[in-house]
């Protein structure tokens, strides 16, 4: 595609508007391709230069019906030919950003690297912060497509300098976005959602019509990060209510992603099956219909793989085939070396040990350039196992020996607590948008009642219809009334959300700091016991098993201490491996009694997980505390009860130590 700047004009072109743009320092200069901006403050001071294009940026936004660019590619080249020498710089940077990326993702580099060199110059020589920022996500965004991912992360740190002096939404969110794309490809997950945050409330401050296409893009990156982590629960559910939200709304550019995503994840978290492969196919059809070839690409590949797991050969290699064909016909040289591993490891499992091996690592190399550290560790997996079929144990332990090096290297980076609270945090912050929507619906509805009241009000007195008038606002009520029933169900949910502990479901610690400071009464009204469990060897289990499988023991050890409390307690996930029960309106017997059953729901069972049955103690300490009229005082309890849990650990572990009143401290054990 040839192309060539309308701002790049000889100077004697330039000075029809050179009171605007330009201010020569010398009477002698030669001409120039490129005008030099306005700088001199005497200038800028008797003229006010325009720096977006109102009519123009209307355009912009509708012709953005994705996120990066215009899928409409005609009607993109139709807008640029009126973007010249009088456009102003935010609105001439962003409509040539927008070519840039469409070009980039067209693989044509050379020329949109041309473009976006001289859109980069000319943004740069304006001293405008929001077209310097467009210029800088433009160039990352060109990088991104071709896969060149660490000139992607440099471009957005140094975005992150200018930040603080871009005052547009629109290039905020985009510069915040992007700059979380980068981090999450690189593998920096906690930083990556601070940004995605970051741009996830910017959203409501961009443009009305483009708000819930952002929502979604959001949503779908969550997702990814998610899937990152290892975390698939909570992908495929992030990805399952973006569907919902996709098809509610009618904005369905991201459904193939979606799709791709959610099936993605529930095959690592549910393992690999005929309804697993059914999704996966459907995303590459969605991938098809919807003109996205890489999404149909690797969905057939996954197809394939699935099917690879269950041992089907025959079927796999004929998805695998078709992603291939895919991945061939848009050149996608780095993403199709997944699909050629795969079919290299077909043939190690058909006897072609060799030539097998020789495709997985030769396509292996190309992968690892850049995947991240969780599909590298599950490439190794593979490749361990290639050379088990075909005899090369020595081989075979150095490829598991890097493996569980890398593993480890993820199970330290996925334990980060920051992650967790960042995740809660933008999924509260999803809902508190879900609400405000549903609050604009409801006052939309309501104003519409009041015209349609005026209205009918009219219709009565000069037709005399009071029966007409009645009926309206009956349906009106019903409706209203519907529309708040979701909006306070929504708010409830969210306020249950922020009190729960997102691994375990249990309550947090904010749960029981609000019921306990607030001073609710109901709990003071009789005898209640506060107790403190401790996971007895937590550590051990995740350093000899990895933290998912940590993870995995503390969700079950939450569900046997509900199944062992009343409707009427409260459990809370008090930090790490610790617990805090309060038992409410308790007699001594009766909390012993409750003592003993969690000693027993806890230790005569072994724990399901992934690394098989695993013995799971508990040591805890409890205190009773007497009715009173005046307030407990939470902290001294607190404290006695942790040290109680402490003498408990010092006697041997699993045990409960209790402290009744007016007795010295005894000690429940589960006698095995």
């Amino acid at each position: 595609m040839c192309f060539a700047l309308r701002r790049k004009l000889p100077l004697t072109s330039a000075l029809i508007t050179a009171t605007l743009l330009i201010a020569p320092t010398q009477a002698s200069a030669p001409p120039t391709a490129t005008p030099v901006f306005a700088s001199e403050p005497h200038i800028a001071a008797e003229v006010q230069i325009p720096q977006r294009d109102p009519a123009l940026e209307t355009q912009l936004d509708q012709l953005l019906d994705s996120d990066l660019y215009p899928s409409d590619r005609e009607a993109l080249r139709q807008l640029l030919r009126t973007v010249d020498i009088n456009t102003p710089v935010e609105t001439f940077v962003r409509a040539h950003a927008y070519q840039v990326v469409a070009l980039a993702h067209e693989q044509k580099m050379s020329a949109a690297m041309a473009i976006a060199n001289e859109v980069q110059t000319i943004a740069e020589k304006s001293d405008n912060s929001n077209a310097i920022a467009e210029a800088r996500v433009m160039l990352g965004e060109a990088h991104f497509a071709a896969a060149d991912f660490e000139a992607a992360l440099k471009h957005a740190r140094h975005l992150t300098d200018l930040l603080h002096t871009v005052t547009q939404p629109r290039v905020r969110y985009t510069a915040n976005h992007f700059i979380a794309r980068a981090l999450q490809q690189n593998g920096e997950f906690s930083e990556a959602l601070e940004f995605l945050l970051a741009a996830q409330a910017l959203v409501p401050q961009t443009e009305a019509s483009g708000q819930q296409r952002r929502r979604q893009f959001l949503n779908l990156h969550l997702a990814r990060i998610q899937a990152n982590l290892g975390r698939w629960q909570a992908s495929a559910s992030t990805a399952e209510q973006a569907i919902a939200d996709a098809k509610r709304s009618g904005i369905t550019h991201h459904l193939p992603d979606l799709y791709l995503i959610r099936a993605y994840s529930q095959q690592y978290d549910q393992g690999p099956s005929d309804e697993i492969v059914a999704a996966f196919v459907a995303a590459a059809e969605a991938g098809r219909d919807m003109n996205n070839p890489r999404v149909e690409m690797l969905a057939f590949n996954n197809a394939g793989a699935a099917k690879l797991l269950m041992n089907e050969l025959d079927a796999a290699r004929e998805f695998l085939e078709q992603g291939l064909a895919v991945a061939k016909r848009i050149n996608n040289v780095n993403e199709r070396s997944v699909t050629e591993f795969n079919l290299g490891y077909i043939k190690v499992l058909q006897g072609q040990h060799q030539q097998g091996i020789a495709e997985m690592l030769a396509a292996a190399e190309v992968f690892n350039s850049f995947a991240q550290k969780r599909e590298k560790a599950i490439l190794l997996t593979h490749i361990a196992k290639a050379y088990e079929v075909a005899g090369d144990y020595q081989k075979q332990a150095q490829t598991l020996h890097q493996q569980v090096q890398l593993t480890a290297e993820l199970a330290e980076e996925e334990s980060n607590e920051r992650i967790s609270e960042l995740q809660v945090r933008y999924q509260a912050a999803e809902k508190s948008y879900e609400i405000k929507l549903l609050e604009q619906q409801a006052e939309l509805r309501e104003k519409e009642l009041a015209a349609q009241k005026r209205q009918y009000q009219f219709f009565v007195l000069a037709a005399g219809s009071l029966i007409l008038l009645i009926l309206l606002f009956a349906f009106g009520y019903r409706k209203t009334r519907k529309l708040n029933n979701l909006l306070n169900s929504a708010n409830q949910e969210l306020h249950q959300q922020s009190l729960r502990d997102p691994l375990t479901g249990l309550y947090n610690r904010r749960a029981i700091y609000d019921q306990l400071l607030r001073g609710d009464q109901r709990i003071y009204s009789g005898n209640h016991a506060v107790l403190i469990l401790d996971i007895d060897h937590f550590k051990a289990i995740n350093d000899r098993h990895g933290h998912n499988v940590g993870d995995e023991v503390l969700i079950e050890f939450g569900r046997r201490v509900k199944n062992a409390l009343r409707r009427s307690d409260l459990a809370v996930r008090w930090g790490g491996e610790e617990f805090l029960l309060l038992l409410e309106n308790v007699q001594a017997d009766e909390a012993l009694k409750v003592a003993g059953k969690l000693l027993q729901e806890i230790g005569e069972r072994s724990f399901d997980t992934s690394a098989g049955p695993l013995p799971i103690t508990v040591s805890g300490g409890f205190a009773l505390v007497t009715a009173s009229p005046n307030p407990p005082d939470w902290e001294t309890t607190v404290k006695q009860v942790d040290e109680l849990l402490y003498q408990a650990k010092r006697e041997g572990r699993n045990r409960i130590r209790y402290q009744l009143p007016g007795e010295q401290p005894a000690s429940l054990k589960l006698l095995r």
